[in-house]
């Protein structure tokens, strides 16, 4: 009986065994199946290029404090960060200001996803640390968001759950499965394999201390901007009242912006509304009436207690050599905008 049971064991033994290494084939088989598809279809080729990686922030996980940046950085309790859209991301540079601050603007990005930033990482900030949320001209109307507001932050860390959950299963098959964009991605592997990707210039126009563009140009990137906005958002007139669309979309961001806020205070962050300036030529875009409907009106709403530094009526900071364009801030201006915000916050 004994040596029938070791015979037995040793069957059982042999039959896992072999169970075991057949999974493990099957799994390197399809591996290298796996493998061999992304070769055919382009898509080794496509991780590669500038097109891709464009898709994604912190590429290199230099931007959010996720498990990657703790791990490679030291400092912590910092004093400062800043969440907005892209004017946010041109209007505050904390470099050489001696305070700790960090820069979470993108371009684009949502009023959900400015939330969803700081729900992840805002212990990187000290008790009493302030929080600055850019107001831009439409950040108090929704705008629609796809499978690239999605595909934009699945390379950083949350922990499995997605800053933009929209449409995000979709966006882990774009990400994985590049030519699935078609004529886009096609033609981003002809760029590459010929040598002609768009490169970032050596010092690309943001990285400069005066602006390139002439006064005629400055007027027609303003105009430019407005009629952009008016088409994303379906607007005819900037001085008419908000749209059915837009007024649900008004209900949404005030309700949202309130729980921001609330999730500042609740945690003994000082939220601060900022409204940064823009050159001289889209301000004057900008009348009374639009202000009020779509900045002033929006505050008001929020009806949350909260200081606002007000930056839009500055006119030394609307000088054209402040800018790369007509909105967005260059190296200079960044500069001189965040240590004035810096002052008046009395941090420096």
């Amino acid at each position: 009986m004994k040596i029938i049971s070791i015979i037995w064991n040793q069957q059982v033994v042999l039959v896992i065994n072999t169970k075991a290494m057949i999974k493990k084939t099957f799994r390197y088989l399809n591996n290298k199946v796996y493998q061999v598809i992304k070769v055919c279809t382009g898509c080794t080729i496509l991780y590669k290029t500038c097109w891709y990686k464009s898709f994604f922030v912190s590429y290199n996980h230099d931007i959010y404090p996720d498990n990657v940046w703790y791990r490679e950085h030291e400092a912590r309790n910092y004093d400062i960060i800043n969440l907005g859209s892209s004017s946010g991301k041109w209007a505050f540079d904390y470099t050489g200001t001696g305070v700790k601050g960090m820069n979470w603007a993108q371009q684009p990005q949502t009023l959900y996803e400015d939330f969803e930033l700081l729900r992840h990482y805002h212990s990187i900030l000290r008790n009493g640390g302030y929080v600055l949320i850019t107001i831009m001209p439409f950040t108090g109307i929704n705008k629609a968001t796809g499978v690239l507001d999605a595909m934009k932050y699945l390379k950083i860390d949350t922990q499995g759950e997605p800053i933009q959950p929209y449409k995000i299963e979709e966006a882990k098959r774009y990400m994985v499965w590049p030519i699935l964009f078609g004529k886009p991605a096609v033609k981003a592997i002809a760029r590459y394999l010929l040598g002609r990707e768009k490169k970032q210039k050596r010092t690309p126009n943001s990285q400069l201390d005066y602006n390139t563009m002439s006064e005629a140009q400055l007027k027609s990137d303003a105009k430019g901007w407005i009629n952009a906005w008016k088409w994303q958002f379906s607007i005819e007139n900037i001085e008419a009242p908000l749209t059915n669309e837009n007024i649900k979309g008004r209900e949404y961001r005030v309700e949202l912006m309130r729980k921001l806020i609330d999730f500042c205070k609740e945690r003994a962050y000082q939220p601060i509304y900022v409204i940064p300036p823009v050159s001289a030529f889209l301000a004057r875009e900008f009348t009374p009436r639009f202000r009020e409907l779509y900045i002033y009106d929006y505050i008001r709403e929020v009806n949350r207690e909260i200081p606002l530094l007000d930056y839009s009526n500055d006119e030394k900071l609307k000088e054209s050599d402040l800018y790369f364009n007509s909105f967005f801030m260059n190296r200079k201006g960044r500069q001189i905008f965040t240590k004035r915000v810096l002052y008046d916050l009395n941090i420096i």
